[in-house]
């Protein structure tokens, strides 16, 4: 009898965990916090912002240009730093190994603020962490230890229109003592297309800015779909490129590829999302240009942007690009098994 009575108990007490469950009303800031889970992580570039730059005589950051970021944002599984996790790492000019920004992100719900609230972790040793995006396995076992936490330092966003948008709190994030004393000012904003970014620091007596590029106008970092590509060339010459020398994943916002061609001069195959200015749209484009992106254009092609595959082939090279799927990368493989 005491063991139906307890397995009745056990039954009532589920089905009224799942009713709680049911009638559990999530927040505001609880949905936007899902929300940014959600559209944040993956690739993204802004090599469409350094174009426009150059279009209007930015070409450095002595001109009031952008820097060249990276940034790749990944959610991970760390509960000892939360349910919300976010591992970042930017880097610049096109280079993995030129780190930007490496952080991780603690994400909550705060409702006092009304705000998403991100607690930024800095690594006190970074560089065996790099690359985790990829391999998130590297961050296993990763503690509170190996980070460090400034105070003031959290950055707060909001909905703002159809982005979460906010930074740092003024005059909170402060660094140095005395007239050395300054502080940060970063700001964020975050969309399903991309994000968004500024920073600076200024002097806490004066409010001057003491560091910043671009005049601290934002760093648009456009997000990026990673394709699967062939790369054909001749198998003798005067033949069809059905040779395939190369399988390359890269990305469509200024992804690139160096290569040396059979006749050993070289080359760089560039994926990018252009946009079309007499047309007044974006356009998915490839293009092949001798020595480097400076080069004169060798060949290109161009197709609809949001597509899943695109080509070129001019003869002396062909390209076959389709979207970065385990079911597409398949199909590449058994196109040539003979290559």
């Amino acid at each position: 009898m005491k063991i139906q009575t307890l397995a009745l108990l056990s039954v009532c007490l589920l089905f009224a965990a799942q009713a709680d469950a049911q009638d559990r009303r999530y927040t505001l800031v609880e949905r936007e916090l899902e929300t940014l889970m959600e559209i944040w992580p993956g690739d993204h570039d802004n090599r469409e912002q350094l174009q426009f730059d150059s279009n209007v005589e930015k070409k450095s950051l002595e001109t009031g240009g952008h820097l060249r970021v990276h940034g790749q944002i990944s959610r991970v599984d760390l509960p000892a730093f939360g349910e919300y996790v976010l591992y970042v790492e930017e880097y610049k000019n096109n280079d993995p190994s030129s780190i930007f920004r490496q952080r991780l992100y603690e994400v909550s719900a705060d409702e006092e603020e009304g705000a998403i609230r991100i607690k930024l972790h800095f690594f006190k040793d970074g560089e065996e962490f790099l690359g985790a995006h990829d391999a998130p396995s590297k961050l296993k076992g990763l503690t509170r230890d190996d980070t460090m936490v400034l105070d003031g330092c959290d950055i707060f966003l909001r909905r703002d229109g159809d982005v979460l948008a906010g930074g740092m709190k003024t005059k909170e994030c402060v660094f140095g003592e005395d007239s050395a004393k300054r502080y940060s000012d970063y700001q964020l904003r975050v969309g399903e297309t991309g994000y968004w970014f500024r920073d600076r620091t200024l002097s806490f007596a004066t409010d001057e800015q003491l560091e910043g590029v671009a005049d601290f106008s934002w760093h648009q970092l456009e997000r990026a779909r990673w394709f699967s590509c062939m790369v054909d060339f001749p198998k003798k010459d005067g033949g069809p490129p059905v040779n395939t020398i190369d399988y390359v994943r890269i990305h469509d916002q200024g992804g690139t590829y160096p290569f040396t061609y059979r006749d050993g001069r070289e080359m760089v195959f560039t994926f990018r999302n252009t946009w079309s200015y007499g047309m007044q749209r974006e356009t998915l484009v490839v293009v092949v240009q001798d020595k480097d992106e400076t080069g004169p254009t060798l060949v290109y092609g161009w197709g609809q942007p949001g597509s899943d595959r695109i080509g070129v082939n001019p003869g002396w090279i062909r390209l076959q690009c389709d979207l970065d799927t385990e079911k597409l990368v398949k199909f590449q493989n058994w196109l040539r098994p003979d290559s």
